[in-house]
């Protein structure tokens, strides 16, 4: 692109050449080399605009919501960079799948990313990077060479799901489940499936894969995979080891699933992204076999041995529903179990009975004992600490052989630093 269309696109003005050819479109200053686009971006604890500067000495051109004779200016850099990827993202016709939901979008992403790149070169979003910085970030990065495009789409306000939609213009969404993630601010469970649903915004043709076992998705007029009779594409013969859960589908003939990491929560991840590949033509055997060698993304379920002890890591985020089928998971094992559980973030007023909530999952374990991170978790019926460094000194002097160790937190409550501890020691 050049200025010139930029400033069309963007509805900006300035003097700068319209004949200048953008190479790169970056929101970090960092990141930018000569003739790149840097856009200034604007946040509650951050104002882009003091980069701009050391952007320009690169040699960068910048959009910016202040007077500056050497950028571009518009209203709102915001408005701009969502009119930018849109722009970016409607010239290249090429499908974009779409993954949302309360719990499961990354691996559900990845597990399709990972399946569909046996066939065709796929564009994705790093990570989690599912808002609509790091969605447009992806976007930036389209070019010709890409097949197809995977995005993650989250969200914890009303209405980013269908701004995102309308940014990215999929042409398959997917929703892997509805639950009580971001309950502060969605207030109710309809409200979550509002904002989820709101994915078939940006389509031009509703063309929807949904997990069937949610209850407020089974009604919803689609294909629908799960566990339950009322799916299209169904899950059975389930067996579940601490290694591995195995299980059959049925599509022409029996075919059956193997996915290397404990969890029946995952069944659903794999059978909707079962349906997408088989939706782009990939042939089942080739499925079976990227499902096979799928390893889960860091701090999800990743199991750890040191010595006599295991050490189940899946402190990465956490919602009520994936610490039950954590849980679960734990039932198997009868041998001696550490849960280290931190706090839920998120639920506002319903933060205490949720809490407490996940007693009752709990007591169907036997030979255990609970240690608890945070304010909110010391209503879980255990030890309680204040914070991750409080626990790590108590257990330096706690002999821990022979032991399943789960740790379960949100982001913000760093029991990766448990993880660590339990590595070096």
């Amino acid at each position: 692109m050049t200025i010139g269309e930029i400033k069309k696109i963007v509805n900006g003005e300035g003097n700068v050449d319209n004949n200048i050819k953008i190479k790169n479109i970056k929101t970090n200053s960092k990141d930018v080399k000569k003739n790149d686009l840097f856009i200034a971006l604007k946040g509650k604890k951050y104002d882009g605009n003091i980069f701009i500067e050391e952007a320009l000495k690169k040699g960068a051109i910048c959009i910016t919501d202040k007077d500056n004779n050497n950028c571009i200016k518009v209203e709102d850099t915001r408005d701009a960079l969502y009119k930018l990827s849109n722009y970016i993202r409607n010239e290249y016709d090429i499908p974009l799948i779409a993954v949302t939901g309360s719990n499961g979008k990354t691996t559900t992403k990845e597990l399709i990313y990972h399946i569909l790149s046996s066939k065709y070169n796929v564009l994705k979003n790093d990570k989690s990077e599912n808002n609509i910085y790091g969605v447009s970030n992806t976007l930036f990065k389209l070019n010709k060479d890409y097949d197809l495009i995977v995005m993650e789409l989250g969200s914890n306000h009303i209405g980013e799901i269908s701004e995102l939609s309308n940014m990215c213009n999929p042409t398959l969404g997917v929703i892997t489940n509805i639950g009580s993630s971001h309950l502060e601010y969605f207030k109710t469970r309809k409200n979550i499936f509002k904002e989820k649903y709101s994915i078939i915004s940006g389509m031009k043709k509703i063309n929807l894969i949904v997990n069937g076992d949610s209850k407020y998705l089974k009604n919803v007029k689609c294909y629908k995979c799960g566990l339950n009779l009322n799916n299209d594409l169904i899950a059975y013969n389930i067996y579940e080891s601490f290694e591995f859960i195995s299980f059959n589908i049925y599509l022409d003939k029996e075919y059956k699933i193997i996915f290397n990491s404990p969890g029946k929560h995952f069944i659903n991840d794999i059978l909707l992204a079962i349906k997408v590949c088989l939706n782009f033509n990939i042939d089942i055997k080739t499925i079976i076999e990227k499902i096979k060698d799928f390893k889960l993304s860091d701090k999800r379920m990743n199991i750890l041995k040191y010595d006599s002890n295991y050490i189940i890591n899946d402190c990465y985020n956490s919602s009520y529903e994936s610490v039950c089928a954590g849980i679960d998971i734990l039932k198997n094992i009868h041998e001696h179990k550490i849960l280290i559980i931190g706090d839920i973030l998120e639920l506002g007023k319903y933060s205490k009975k949720i809490h407490k909530k996940l007693n009752k999952k709990i007591s169907e374990l036997d030979n255990y004992i609970v240690y608890t991170v945070g304010n909110f978790s010391k209503y879980i019926n255990g030890i309680n600490f204040e914070d991750s460094e409080h626990l790590i000194e108590y257990l330096k002097n706690e002999n821990i052989n022979n032991s399943y160790i789960y740790i379960k937190g949100s982001r913000k409550m760093y029991l990766e630093k448990i993880v660590e501890y339990f590595e070096h020691n």
